[in-house]
C-alpha cells in the first residue's frame, strides 16, 4: 500500500504546486514608454548639488543618507585631488634591487677583465654593496625620480642622464687607464641602463643613436 500511495501523493503534490504557481504568475506586458512623472534620481542629485564639481576642479564627493520618508541627509563632504597618487613602493624596490644587482654585475665584469688576479666573490659583494655608497644613492635617485618618470620634464632629465652616461662610459673605456675604468664603468653603466629604461622608446633610440654617432665621430671602435 505504501508503494502505491507514494506515486499518487507525488502526482497530487506536483499538480497542487503547478496550480499554485499558475495562480501567482505575473502577466507579461511591455514597459511603459512615457517619461516619468515624478522626480528622478538625477533630478534629486541636481537639487542637492551632488553632481557639481568643487572650485579647484576636483570631483566633490558627498556622503548622504536616505531617510525613511525619502529625504536625503548630507553627512559630510570631501574632495579628491586627481594629483594625489600613492607612492609606488613596490616599483621603487624592484627598480632599486635590479639596478644594485646590475651595478654588482658590472663591477664583477670590470674586475674580471682588468684586475691582475681573479676576483673573490664575497669581498667583491661587500665592496660593491655594504662598503659602497652606490646602493643608497641608487635607492635615493629611484625614489625621487622614478615616480615622476612619465612627466615631460623628467623625460628630458633621463635623456640627459642616458646621453651623458653613455658618452662618458665610451670615452672612459677607450682613453682612461684601467684603474679609472674599474672605478667609473660600473656606476656609469648603471646610470646609462637606468636612463634608457625610463625613457620612451623613441627618445631612448635617439639617445643611443647620438652616443653611437659621437663614438664613430671620435674614432672609437665598436668591437
Amino acid at each position: 500500500m505504501a508503494s502505491q500511495e507514494a506515486p499518487r501523493n507525488r502526482k497530487e503534490r506536483r499538480a497542487q504546486a503547478k496550480k499554485h504557481s499558475n495562480s501567482h504568475d505575473i502577466p507579461l506586458a511591455r514597459p511603459k514608454q512615457q517619461a516619468p512623472t515624478g522626480k528622478t534620481l538625477i533630478d534629486i542629485a541636481e537639487e542637492r548639488q551632488l553632481l557639481q564639481r568643487s572650485s579647484n576642479g576636483s570631483p566633490s564627493i558627498t556622503t548622504t543618507r536616505i531617510n525613511q520618508d525619502g529625504s536625503i541627509t548630507e553627512i559630510h563632504e570631501s574632495s579628491v585631488s586627481p594629483e594625489a597618487v600613492s607612492t609606488p613602493y613596490l616599483d621603487i624596490f624592484l627598480y632599486s634591487t635590479s639596478l644594485i644587482l646590475l651595478h654588482f654585475t658590472l663591477t664583477f665584469l670590470v674586475h674580471h677583465q682588468y684586475a691582475s688576479e681573479r676576483p673573490s666573490l664575497l669581498p667583491l659583494i661587500l665592496s660593491s654593496t655594504v662598503y659602497s655608497p652606490a646602493p643608497w644613492l641608487i635607492l635615493l635617485l629611484v625614489a625621487l625620480l622614478h615616480p615622476r618618470a612619465s612627466h615631460p620634464f623628467m623625460q628630458l632629465v633621463f635623456a640627459a642622464i642616458a646621453s651623458v652616461a653613455g658618452v662618458w662610459l665610451v670615452q672612459a673605456s677607450n682613453d682612461d687607464p684601467y684603474m679609472a675604468v674599474m672605478k667609473k664603468a660600473p656606476a656609469l653603466g648603471t646610470l646609462w641602463v637606468w636612463g634608457v629604461v625610463e625613457l620612451r622608446w623613441e627618445i631612448a633610440a635617439a639617445c643611443l643613436t647620438m652616443t653611437a654617432v659621437w663614438a664613430r665621430w671620435k674614432g672609437y671602435a665598436f668591437w
